[in-house]
């Protein structure tokens, strides 16, 4: 009887396993920075996504892409990479091309003009407001915290205020805000250089990782903040093991088990 229910708990347990109860994985896994990792930089890129325009009106999100800094968002400066929005041309930047995810803090992006949904103040005048950065892992990962680090200073300002900054994700393309699970959210500290704000929130199994940010922005170019700076991007998670992989785990498990029973049976 007892050898019977030790086989049965040992199938339960390999059962839970191969089935992957819970977010978390039973075995332990190795975090890693899938920004710097080959594996995701030669699949992964991240685009720039306005939420508003000139005038201040809202836009539909996930729909028009951009490039940060001069010479329409920023009135020198910014760039990533030195793509220049000319209102028609952007798109996707790879992982392996772009400056958030080089690892280094010595490149970075800002200006934001023209490009925000107006969350405080009006278009016309300095303002919050908020756009999106959206990147595609290219598959399902287990998504554990993301790191912005980032700079606020004169003339190029975060909106400050407790937890303004805001991280998604999502499991396949969010064509609308709808589709998006909220993950984490930070606050950025005024005057900080290359400070580091952290999304951390429970282990979540997803694709697309969308950074909702906000900054301090003016009328244009030349009027006041033109937003903060952003040096580098990390996402920090793990792949998902393949079902093959489950299995075996399983079938050890089982079997572990079952001999261990078998053992204590022929003992007596």
């Amino acid at each position: 009887m007892k050898t019977n229910a030790n086989l049965l708990l040992a199938v339960c347990l390999g059962l839970c396993v191969l089935s992957g109860t819970g977010t978390t994985p039973l075995h332990a896994q190795t975090i890693l920075n899938l920004t710097q990792t080959s594996s995701v930089r030669s699949s992964s890129t991240y685009t720039y996504y306005a939420r508003g325009n000139a005038s201040g009106t809202t836009i539909t999100p996930f729909t028009t892409a951009f490039y940060p800094g001069a010479s329409l968002h920023s009135s020198s400066g910014g760039q990533d990479n030195g793509l220049v929005d000319t209102g028609s041309n952007a798109t996707s930047i790879s992982l392996g091309n772009g400056y958030l995810t080089d690892g280094k803090t010595n490149t970075s992006v800002s200006g934001w003009i023209d490009i925000e949904q107006v969350t405080s103040g009006s278009a016309a005048s300095t303002h919050y407001g908020s756009f999106d950065l959206l990147f595609d892992l290219g598959s399902n990962y287990v998504i554990t915290s993301v790191v912005l680090t980032y700079t606020d200073s004169s003339g190029k300002r975060w909106n400050s205020a407790s937890d303004a900054q805001a991280a998604y994700t999502s499991l396949t393309f969010p064509s609308a805000d709808s589709s998006l699970t909220s993950f984490a959210t930070s606050t950025a500290v005024s005057s900080a250089t290359n400070g580091s704000m952290t999304f951390d929130g429970t282990d979540i199994t997803a694709r697309y990782i969308d950074l909702r940010l906000n900054m301090q922005l003016g009328a244009n170019a030349n009027s006041g903040s033109v937003g903060g700076t952003i040096s580098e991007v990390a996402i920090y998670g793990y792949a998902i093991p393949e079902p093959s992989a489950w299995a075996l785990l399983g079938s050890a498990l089982v079997f572990l088990v079952f001999f261990r029973s078998k053992k204590r049976s022929f003992a007596n």
